[in-house]
């Protein structure tokens, strides 16, 4: 007596997660999970070819994602060692979500614990970076104080002056300068040794182009700490006079603010 045929669901749950995971699997484990399942093969190709053509496709499309996400980065490891640190990272993240979007947000993270997929450690720094591209371009779209909003302020509205980034600001400290390597990579050349140096970028967007800017410590700190909301400017007057002292903080502040409105890098409304 053949055994009943499987619900509809279950069936495609069972088929997606074969194809999900195939090439993690040893060619007679597939064709143990595929003979479990209503797949036919003919005299061209077996069941367990055919979910082998799907389960390729599948991980081919995910590797594209991840290589559009991390262009750089796969042009300093190569084609081959890019495509076998997609393999690892996939076994420990699969996707899980029906977008791609957010299919490479954990490989920064995942990079710091598996060094030995790269060829260098300044390729993590890399990563990191270009995620930030990824999340600034995405980001939520927000107004942005401009300095005709900052004119029509009466001087006595200044202290309450409720002051923070925009969504899309992403902070990047880094032990080399991927910034350009990035960009060296990508027009296809050769780095050679990238050489060490302490960085502080900043990543935003601006419309629908995304910029980033290497920024001194005390900026990149700045921002960081305005991050968490709820900061006038009287408070960070205050908190760069702890900084800088105090007969530099204002001087200092006003400076920060003309080079963020410029950058069109912050959403601020007088308190009321």
């Amino acid at each position: 007596m053949s055994a009943a045929p499987l619900p509809l669901r279950e069936l495609q749950l069972r088929l997606r997660e074969l194809i999900a995971n195939a090439r993690g699997l040893a060619p007679h484990e597939v064709e143990r999970l595929v003979a479990e399942l209503p797949v036919a093969g003919d005299e061209r190709l077996s069941a367990a070819g055919r979910v082998a053509i799907y389960a390729e496709m599948y991980f081919l499309r995910l590797h594209d994602a991840l290589a559009e996400d991390y262009g750089a980065l796969r042009c300093s490891l190569g084609d081959e060692r890019f495509a076998r640190l997609v393999r690892a990272y996939l076994v420990r993240h699969p996707s899980d979500s029906p977008s791609l979007r957010d299919l490479g947000r954990h490989l920064p993270g995942f990079l710091e614990h598996h060094p030995e997929l790269l060829d260098a450690p300044w390729q993590q720094d890399l990563a990191r970076f270009e995620w930030a591209l990824v999340e600034a371009f995405d980001a939520v779209d927000e107004p942005v104080l401009r300095p005709d909003d900052l004119a029509a302020l009466a001087p006595e509205a200044w202290p309450a002056l409720d002051v923070r980034p925009v969504r899309s600001l992403r902070l990047v400290a880094t032990s080399a300068p991927v910034d350009d390597a990035r960009e060296r990579l990508l027009r296809g050349e050769e780095l050679g040794d990238v050489p060490r140096a302490t960085l502080w970028l900043r990543v935003w967007r601006q419309g629908w182009q995304v910029f980033h800017r290497r920024v001194d410590e005390l900026e990149f700190a700045a921002l960081d700490w305005l991050r968490g909301g709820g900061v006038t400017f009287a408070d960070l007057c205050e908190w760069l006079a702890a900084r800088v002292g105090d007969d530099a903080a204002a001087g200092e502040a006003l400076k920060l603010l003309r080079r963020w409105l410029a950058d069109e890098l912050l959403v601020a409304r007088a308190s009321a």
